[in-house]
């Protein structure tokens, strides 16, 4: 089998997202295709970035390439050629490295007729959730989304969006404490501080209110300061959504600078790559447990991985069901979610919102 063809496709929704410090960007999704002279093709989604339409620039002059004549159960030699080829020239956008990475094991498991997870080697078939937050609320509206997410999905842990300041994260937190003593709470400050120092003030506020994790509550990229706060924090710090690679990983993990590592499948460079992640994790004693956030097919990506290993929570972007774009949007039932069990990834793109909303560009 080879790979004979390569199919970039831009979609944009018709609303913009904003995301704790970051700026605020479109809902676009970019699709990626791959056909086969079997006649089996895969799919696979691109995570969220601030241009889309420039990420499909690189795929379509430069991945491609990469691509084509493949055999897309190669998935090693392939990433290898994308990673040695592209990374140290034009930095190798992680997100199209492994979108490739995916779209070739939707082939495999369609081909051999299995899930993913399976194929990773599958260890279990449910897994707990936590509602995602799509966006950073004040204080009652933030009890009110969260009483939304646990009537609509049944969840029993949610992710709050802070870090606009100490006050304002103070009293997000404790109106949804006081609100839901019983439920597990993350935070998620999306590198909204830059100094240890009011990053452990956040880390106290969290302790008080018996917050199970804080996310990136400095910018990810300074180790050194997470590794501080690591050490001093009284609540476990997690992060690496934005990191791609075991070079990377390494580097993270032996300045510990995380307690949980968040790796997302679909920017840290593809399933055998985050596998790698996992397994130095491990070796550590760090937990590992994906980022996830985006439309269906990122979550269905990821899902197959926490159904193949030791990762006990599953993130669940708490969006409306018509905004996974899929025929059979995925479901978290009574906080709760099951592994997907149709060959490849295992879920198809809702084609009449793929055909209402695509660009042609």
């Amino acid at each position: 089998m080879i790979i004979t063809e390569v199919n970039t496709f831009l979609v944009r929704l018709d609303f913009k997202i904003k995301i704790g410090s970051m700026p605020r960007f479109n809902a676009d999704g970019l699709y990626i295709n791959l056909k086969t002279d079997e006649g089996i093709d895969g799919w696979a989604l691109s995570h969220w970035n601030l241009s889309n339409a420039a990420q499909k620039v690189f795929f379509d002059e430069v991945l491609k390439k990469n691509l084509l004549k493949k055999d897309p159960f190669m998935t090693e030699a392939i990433f290898n050629d994308i990673y040695n080829s592209s990374n140290r020239i034009l930095f190798g956008i992680a997100q199209s490295t492994s979108a490739a990475q995916i779209a070739c094991w939707d082939i495999i498991g369609k081909a051999t007729k299995q899930p993913i997870y399976k194929l990773l080697g599958g260890m279990k078939r449910e897994v707990r959730a936590y509602g995602s937050m799509p966006r950073g609320y004040k204080p009652k509206a933030a009890v009110g989304a969260v009483q939304a997410a646990i009537d609509l999905n049944g969840f029993k842990a949610v992710k709050l969006r802070i870090g606009k300041s100490l006050k304002s994260d103070e009293a997000i937190i404790k109106e949804v404490r006081d609100a839901f003593p019983d439920i597990d709470i993350m935070v998620d400050v999306n590198s909204g501080y830059t100094t240890v120092r009011d990053a452990l003030k956040v880390a106290h506020i969290c302790d008080k209110y018996n917050v199970a994790w804080l996310e990136e509550p400095l910018p990810s990229d300074n180790l050194n300061g997470l590794a501080i706060l690591r050490n001093k924090s009284p609540v476990e710090i997690a992060g690496g959504e934005n990191d791609m690679g075991t070079f990377r990983f390494e580097d993270i993990l032996s300045k510990g600078s995380y307690d949980i590592v968040q790796p997302d499948v679909t920017r840290s460079g593809g399933y055998l790559q985050l596998k790698k992640i996992d397994a130095m994790a491990e070796v550590k004693g760090v937990r590992c447990i994906p980022h996830i956030f985006g439309f269906g097919h990122i979550l269905a990506a990821n899902l197959h991985y926490i159904m193949a290993s030791r990762c006990d929570w599953c993130e669940f972007p708490f969006i409306p069901d018509e905004y996974q774009l899929l025929e059979e949007p995925i479901k978290c039932v009574k906080g709760k979610v099951k592994a997907l069990d149709k060959p490849g990834l295992g879920v198809k793109i809702n084609k009449q919102m793929f055909e209402e909303n695509v660009l042609k560009i």
